[in-house]
């Protein structure tokens, strides 16, 4: 685990503190009517979880950093639960009526842990309920790596500038090396810089598609997660970045 998700996690928190609301209201759309509560793997500091529950709906998240845990916990105050637990290998003796994993989440399972992580969700949703899943997927022809995205973040008296870039792309392989760096250029560390490495698992439709195939679920449509304010319907066979899978037990 990456001091950005440990020990530098309030950091993340800043960088990826941006309005969920709208996005938040499409995926209750997509969940449907019926579903009171919901369970996020990987939650991170928890900000899908804390926007979802001041919507009404009971909340639950796990993420195998405590210090992600502590934050979530922090947000939630006491409407919604977080726990430290594995996302490939955890019981929480019961199950949701649907569950969420945004911004690439699962890149960070091989395929192996990905089959482990389908099968401990099954075990938590019930029969007919929607797991909305937003994973890259790329041309197997692809051989450049991505420009990255970049961007500014404050909260308080803290600037950020983060840079995210990919270094390595090898979609044969299956593997994307990924550099995240994070300047602070105001507050009580000013001048610090976060740089580190992440290595992350690509998938192309037909590999995706194959994983699913194998697991309990059933992919039943595919969105385009790329725009600010509507998220539209695309081919399974569609490429891109940021795309919305709604699997359903």
């Amino acid at each position: 685990m990456t001091r950005l998700y440990s020990d530098d996690a309030e950091l993340y928190d800043i960088a990826f503190d941006w309005d969920v609301s709208r996005e938040v209201d499409w995926l209750l759309e997509r969940l449907g009517p019926g579903c009171r509560s919901v369970f996020e793997p990987g939650c991170g500091s928890g900000r899908i979880l804390d926007a979802l529950a001041s919507r009404g709906l009971e909340v639950v998240g796990i993420d195998s950093s405590p210090q992600m845990v502590a934050l979530a916990r922090d947000r939630l105050h006491c409407r919604g639960q977080a726990h430290v637990a594995d996302m490939t290998d955890f019981d929480l003796g019961r199950a949701f009526d649907g569950a969420v994993s945004p911004i690439n989440t699962l890149l960070h399972l091989t395929p192996d842990e990905l089959r482990l992580h389908l099968e401990a969700m099954a075990r938590h949703l019930t029969p007919g309920a929607r797991y909305l899943v937003q994973v890259d997927l790329l041309d197997p022809e692809q051989r450049e790596p991505d420009a990255g995205s970049h961007w500014e973040a404050t909260r308080g008296d803290v600037r950020l500038q983060i840079d995210w870039v990919e270094d390595e792309l090898d979609v044969a392989a299956g593997r994307s090396v990924q550099r995240s760096r994070i300047h602070i250029l105001e507050g009580p560390r000013a001048g610090e810089i976060v740089e580190e490495i992440h290595e992350l698992r690509t998938w192309t439709p037909a590999t995706w598609h194959s994983a699913i195939s194998t697991s309990a679920f059933t992919e039943v449509a595919s969105y385009d997660g790329r725009h600010e304010d509507h998220w539209p319907r695309v081919e399974p066979t569609a490429v891109g970045g940021l795309l919305w899978h709604e699997l359903q037990r």
